[in-house]
């Protein structure tokens, strides 16, 4: 065999995320500017979504606040399950830098048969577990 023959690399165990985690990651990085709002669309409902971008512009600090530090939710996010399990609402502190904590609240709703699927292909594994649910609302303070 050549030396410059590739080693196949071990095969990685891959879990999907639960909703409300995924959800609270992704949230946190469009607040914090790490990625574009555009990412949650067609994961939130129309008024959810228009109160997301009011909260980008509103909340700039925390941009300003986080450069130079990786925000992170401080432990899991708190769930609380509403009608019968059809939706869950969560909460969750964020910590931009190490001394500046603030709060993420959302809540997702099990989506209907209006939703949109997946396209083939793009359920991967971060994605396998939230495709049943949509964002219906979003604060952060």
């Amino acid at each position: 065999m050549p030396a410059s023959a590739p080693v196949p690399s071990p095969a990685r165990h891959v879990t999907a995320l639960p909703p409300h985690v995924w959800f609270a990651g992704r949230l946190l990085e469009v607040l914090t500017g790490r990625r574009p709002i555009t990412s949650l669309a067609g994961r939130m409902r129309p008024e959810a979504y228009d109160r997301l971008w009011d909260l980008v512009g509103a909340r700039a600090d925390w941009r300003y606040v986080s450069r130079g530090h990786l925000p992170r939710l401080l432990g899991p996010p708190h769930v609380s399950p509403v009608l019968d399990g059809a939706a869950v609402e969560v909460s969750a502190v964020v910590l931009l830098t190490p001394h500046v904590a603030r709060a993420l609240a959302f809540r997702l709703e099990r989506a209907g048969r209006e939703a949109p699927a997946a396209a083939p292909g793009r359920e991967g594994p971060a994605r396998a577990g939230t495709a049943g649910w949509r964002c219906a609302a979003v604060e952060a303070h």
